[in-house]
């Protein structure tokens, strides 16, 4: 193969994961919420303890927030700088995953490896992400390579780096990948955690978890029971799916890396029987228990979301690059090429049935057919590269075949997440309410609209669950006695709108038909994304002339009658 060919493919595949990171608006709830977390952030420089609209928000560790928020000190609050700390995290996991592979296997197979794990569907969609699981994917693979290198201490400070990230996930997954591994090829587990190891990682985790439960003495009961345990046994996330969800789930995330990567299943059998003995078998059983450990975790875990499978994609890419590089373009290479050339037809042929059973916007429904389309043929054109390439002996135009659907996705899809950006996000609201005046929520929480308003709103509310925080929900009493909170009586906005002491822009979601009834026949619409409604801004009532002496006795008496 020559030298250039592979680092070029990595390269396009790295300038296609960062490619369009501000070409669309944020997707609310999530990256909306994590934004705005970061912003106040970096508006108040408490990079300690996150905050959601003024309010404490605890539901996950600080690192992600603060790398967001002090590359808003630099950018500004801007799209481009909430997700970048999800591309860099990306680019961060091809390295480990190429700087593996390349030290075992050859250098080909480092670029190989770094390859098709930025090619992966699910590495592309969440490199464009503002949440945390890139950049948790990036410290398990950290923690699971340097536990099969023998580094403990490494191992369980990049455990603790993301347990900073997103809780203790952190640590049970390069467990769950690593201690199986030991069980089946005889390494003492011992090994994996010696006191120095542990001593690493508290170091670098406890004060802030220390810190944080000074400031809010109710944190250490919240992030372990509440944020993990339940949500690992019960269903009151409203995320719950059956134990197989996750099982389609990951071949299409890995595809078409997962075909090459299963290339070798069928010598399970002498894997199992030489997996005490063997380098081999026991490298092909160490990404085997990085896959299933972690997927046996997650699939008992009772809170269910597509995204808890990046920190499986490293060990397929992995796996692909170790039985390509041995056994060359040819390994499943017909098959990889079947199936390419499957979805693809299917996705030129049947576009309207990607949009027949979901509840769409028009504008995003419009958009689908031309991308089922672009990438469609993107596919198509793959499996043409494959087959070739495994009739000719031709690596470099195969693995091109393999990388070219997802490196064409972020060029062929851009009108089409244009579309879905402008429905899943309040940009819209913003752009509507922006200098009408003050702006209180009414029973509604649009995530990003405090981003994109740059300031906090205050919301008239039951129980707070409008923000989307559990922690704010869960003391919403107490936080509301907190010196200028912006949760307000749920009523609080009717008393507003009757004496409009100052012009005021009322935002409620178009699905409470009782507030949305009284502010459209009370005042104009301003703004409506299909989700959430802006009504004003109310007009404060010009002061009544002062009544002379005995009238305003008989006036008052004449409005009490008529109340």
């Amino acid at each position: 193969m020559r030298r250039a060919a592979l680092p070029l493919l990595v390269l396009a595949a790295a300038v296609a994961l960062g490619w369009n990171l501000n070409g669309y608006r944020l997707l609310d709830p999530d990256e909306g919420r994590n934004a705005e977390v970061a912003r106040e952030m970096a508006e108040t420089n408490d990079y300690l303890v996150p905050h959601l609209d003024g309010l404490p928000y605890l539901d996950k560790p600080i690192l992600y927030f603060a790398a967001a928020a002090a590359l808003m000190e630099l950018l500004g609050p801007t799209e481009t700088a909430a997700r970048l700390p999800a591309y860099v995290f990306a680019l961060g996991t091809l390295a480990l995953v190429g700087w593996y592979a390349g030290r075992r296997w050859g250098r080909d197979a480092g670029w190989l490896a770094a390859l098709a794990c930025a090619t992966l569907p699910l590495t592309l969609a969440y490199a464009h992400t503002a949440i945390f699981d890139g950049a948790l994917a990036f410290f398990t693979t950290a923690a699971i390579l340097c536990f099969h290198d023998d580094r403990p201490v490494l191992a369980w400070a990049a455990m603790a780096l993301g347990a900073l990230t997103k809780g203790p996930v952190a640590v049970a997954v390069p467990l769950c990948a690593i201690v199986p591994w030991a069980l089946v090829t005889g390494v003492a587990v011992r090994r994996f955690a010696p006191p120095r190891a542990l001593a690493a990682f508290a170091l670098l985790a406890l004060p802030w978890f220390v810190a944080v439960s000074l400031r809010h003495p109710e944190f250490p009961h919240y992030a372990f029971v509440r944020e993990t345990l339940d949500r690992f046994t019960t269903a009151s996330f409203r995320r719950t799916a059956p134990f197989w969800y996750y099982f389609p789930i990951v071949p299409l995330a890995a595809f078409p890396w997962i075909v090459p990567a299963l290339a070798g299943l069928p010598s399970w059998r002498w894997g199992w029987l030489a997996r005490r003995v063997n380098e081999h078998a026991r490298e092909a059983w160490f990404l085997t228990c990085w896959v299933l450990g972690p997927l046996a975790l997650f699939s008992l875990n009772q809170s269910k979301l597509p995204q808890y499978m990046l920190p499986l994609m490293p060990a397929i890419a992995l796996a692909a690059a170790r039985v390509l590089a041995r056994d060359g373009i040819d390994a499943a290479g017909r098959v990889a090429a079947g199936l390419l050339a499957l979805v693809g037809a299917s996705l030129i042929l049947g576009p309207r049935l990607l949009t027949q059973s979901l509840p769409l916007a028009p504008s995003v429904a419009a958009a689908i057919p031309a991308a089922s389309f672009a990438v469609g043929i993107a596919l198509v054109a793959a499996a043409a590269l494959v087959a070739l390439a495994a009739r000719s002996g031709t690596p470099a135009l195969g693995l091109a075949g393999y990388a070219l659907p997802v490196i064409a996705l972020p060029f062929v899809t851009a009108p089409l997440l244009r579309a879905v950006g402008d429905d899943r996000s309040a940009a819209a609201i913003a752009r509507g309410v922006a200098g009408r005046g003050a702006v209180l929520a009414v029973e509604a929480y649009p995530p990003s609209l405090p981003f994109y308003l740059r300031r906090t709103i205050p919301v008239s509310t039951t129980g707070a669950e409008e923000l989307t925080s559990n922690y704010i929900a869960a003391y919403h009493l107490r936080l509301r006695a907190l010196p200028g909170s912006p949760l307000l009586p749920p009523h609080f906005w009717l008393e507003v709108l009757a004496r409009c002491a100052a012009p005021t822009v009322f935002v409620t979601h178009d699905g409470l038909p009782g507030p949305r009834t009284w502010l459209q026949a009370a005042l104009p619409l301003l703004a409506d994304n299909g989700h959430y409604s802006a009504y004003g801004p109310c007009r404060p009532h010009p002061p009544s002339p002062s009544p002379r002496r005995g009238e305003g006795e008989r006036r008052r008496s004449g409005e009490g009658v008529k109340g």
